[in-house]
């Protein structure tokens, strides 16, 4: 595998540039307004593989490297794309991205769509110490021509390890690109996971979302999170299915929300608050109502049919979505609620009898 990335990376750097802007080329470096440029960030090699010894003022990551690396794996990942290469994809992520892989290639027959992109903005907070990490934004045209904004973490855990994407989601339309505080060099501030600078932490973000979306603005979080398709909605959408399908289907029907064990991220803003990277897992279920429901036919969803051979089931069902989210938290005492701006999607799980 080592050897196939090697191979798809050369031949594609070589011949294709992917990175194209969506105005029509460009230079595919970050730009000094909005994206921090690589200019100024020095040609050191502190946290580049075989590097030397970090400088005292040089952060761990460069904005060069950054740049670099982000191309790099937007490279590979169309060369697995064109080809169908799920073994290639896979080996490209990790944690909640490494989850949602199978789902992409696999509900899509190994043939997923492909993208171009525009000039990223590149989100590099100054590290010190491993794991290095950095978020980057960039708007992606699909074969359509619709175009939306992607937001990635690319994450490495050691010196000796490869730079993957552990996270991908993407802005509701509509939504402005957030703001995140930048240095005079252009470089971002991380936040630690359990951070109370923020009116939530961001490791309990998921939490806190997760409770919202099944208690509405009834429960005790209510108020915490902004309403909106991701929060509220998810729990007017679950009052409403549960009496369809009970009505309609004699199925019990339930859907719940938890936080995962993937990594949680968080930049500083420039007003204090927090842009967070997050995910959930959401889990939902059907099954027959006593006697009424007995021999009912259910379709499994379409994005669930890879996971299950017939396309109805006759009892209980089970379905898990893993789900990866772009949050906007105030400054502590700010009072103003969070804000969810980001979601992106994928049944990973699915279980019929």
């Amino acid at each position: 595998m080592e050897r196939l990335l090697r191979v798809a990376l050369a031949v594609l750097l070589a011949a294709l540039p992917v990175l194209t802007a969506c105005s029509g080329g460009g230079d595919r470096r970050p730009a000094a307004s909005g994206s921090p440029s690589a200019a100024g960030a020095g040609g050191g090699t502190g946290g580049e593989a075989g590097g030397g010894k970090e400088s005292a003022d040089e952060p761990a990551v460069t904005l060069r490297e950054a740049a670099r690396e982000l191309e790099a794996f937007l490279a590979a990942d169309d060369v697995a794309r064109a080809t169908g290469e799920e073994r290639l994809a896979l080996d490209l992520a990790r944690d909640g991205q490494h989850a949602v892989t199978p789902g992409i290639y696999r509900s899509a027959n190994l043939k997923p769509p492909r993208y171009t992109w525009s000039t990223p903005t590149l989100l590099v907070p100054r590290l010190t110490g491993y794991p290095h990490w950095f978020a980057a934004m960039a708007e992606r045209t699909d074969a359509a021509g619709e175009r939306r904004t992607a937001v990635f973490v690319l994450v490495r855990e050691a010196a000796e390890t490869r730079w993957r994407v552990g996270f991908s989601s993407l802005l509701d339309k509509g939504r402005e690109r957030p703001k995140v505080a930048l240095d005079a060099e252009g470089y971002a501030t991380a936040l630690a996971t359990r951070d109370e600078s923020v009116s939530i932490s961001p490791h309990l973000m998921g939490a806190v979302h997760a409770t919202v979306a099944e208690e509405g603005t009834g429960g005790f979080a209510a108020g915490l999170i902004a309403a909106g398709p991701h929060t509220t909605g998810y729990f007017e959408q679950i009052a409403a299915a549960r009496e369809t399908a009970k009505e309609r289907d004699c199925m019990n029907y339930g859907s719940i929300f938890a936080a995962t064990m993937f990594p949680v991220y968080a930049l500083r803003r420039d007003d204090g608050g927090a842009l967070v990277f997050y995910s959930l897992n959401r889990t939902t279920t059907w099954h027959p109502v006593l006697k009424c429901g007995e021999g009912r036919r259910l379709e499994i969803p379409e994005g669930a049919r890879w996971l299950l051979g017939d396309p109805v089931i006759l009892a209980e069902r089970r379905i898990v979505e893993t789900q990866q989210y772009v949050g906007v938290v105030p400054a502590k005492n700010a009072g103003t609620p969070a804000d969810v701006i980001g979601y992106d999607g994928v049944i990973t799980k699915a279980t019929a009898r």
